[in-house]
């Protein structure tokens, strides 16, 4: 059996951010954690292979 390959096309924000559509973060990323790893051909995002204990974010001037 063959994956059928799904992909799209999207330009950064203002901010540097691109949104994943809401179908696929409910279908891929059902707790709301992603993890992104770099690679060689791109970025890779995918479900952890671990369970978060602590949620750590980097200092930003981006306070909310």
């Amino acid at each position: 059996m063959t994956e059928k390959q799904v992909g799209y096309i999207k330009e950064f924000d203002a901010l540097g951010r691109i949104v994943v559509p809401k179908e696929y973060r409910e279908l891929l990323f059902p707790d709301g954690i992603v993890e992104v790893i770099l690679t060689k051909d791109g970025v890779l995002m995918r479900s952890p292979k671990y369970e978060l204990v602590e949620r750590r974010c980097s200092k930003s001037k981006d306070k909310r």
